[in-house]
C-alpha cells in the first residue's frame, strides 16, 4: 500500500475501478432502478448542502475543508491546503491556489464531476449508471457519460437507512485512471 493512503481509501478506489471496468450496457435490476430514482430525488430535492470533507489527491496527498453543493454548482473550500478553492458550474471547473498563484481551468465535459451539475439531475440518457452496489446501510452508485464512457467515472457513496440517503463519499476516476476520493465527515456549520 502506498504511504499516506488508508486501507479504506484503497478499498474505495478498488471498488470504483471495478465498477469502471463494467460494461456501459450493464443490466440493471428493478431494485437498481428504484435506487437510481432515489439518488435522482436526493439531488433534485436539495436546495443546498454544506459538508466537511477529507480528500485524497491523485498523488496520495491529503486535503480537507468544506464542500458546498447546490443544483448546478459544486464548490470545495480547502482549509488544507489553506485557501485553495475548486468551483464547478456553468460548464467550467476552476481550481485556484492563492499560495502558489496557480489557476487551473477546464470544461466540465473533461471531468465526471459535471454529471452532478445538470439541472435537474438525470441518471439516464446522457448518463449511464454502470454499477449499483448495496451492503447493510450503504448504497454505492457509479456512472459515466453515455457517449464518452472512457472520459471517467463518478462513484457516489451514501449512508442508507432504507428511507433516507446521506451522501458519505465521492470517488472520481478520470480518463487516465487517476483516482480522487472525497470522504464526507459531517455537516459544516452555516
Amino acid at each position: 500500500m502506498r504511504p499516506g493512503l488508508s486501507r479504506r481509501t484503497m478499498l474505495l478506489a478498488g471498488l470504483a475501478l471495478a465498477a469502471c471496468a463494467q460494461s456501459g450496457t450493464a443490466i440493471l435490476s428493478g431494485g437498481d432502478q428504484h435506487d437510481i430514482a432515489r439518488v435522482e430525488a436526493y439531488f433534485n430535492n436539495l436546495t443546498s448542502l454544506r459538508l466537511l470533507f477529507e480528500q485524497t489527491f491523485i498523488d496520495g496527498g491529503h486535503g480537507s475543508g468544506v464542500m458546498s453543493y447546490a443544483p448546478g454548482s459544486f464548490r470545495l473550500d480547502y482549509s488544507v491546503p489553506r485557501g485553495m478553492t475548486l468551483v464547478a458550474g456553468d460548464g467550467h471547473l476552476v481550481l485556484s491556489n492563492p499560495q502558489t498563484g496557480a489557476v487551473t481551468r477546464m470544461g466540465l465535459s473533461h471531468t465526471p464531476l459535471g454529471l452532478l451539475l445538470a439541472r435537474p439531475v438525470r441518471l439516464s440518457g446522457p448518463v449511464t449508471v454502470t454499477s449499483v452496489r448495496r451492503s447493510p446501510g450503504v448504497l454505492q452508485m457509479s456512472m459515466a457519460k453515455t457517449d464518452r464512457m472512457s472520459d471517467g467515472l463518478l462513484t457516489l457513496q451514501f449512508a442508507d437507512t432504507g428511507e433516507t440517503l446521506t451522501l458519505s463519499g465521492i470517488v472520481l476516476v478520470d480518463d487516465r485512471q487517476h483516482v480522487t476520493t472525497l470522504q464526507i465527515r459531517g455537516a459544516a456549520s452555516p
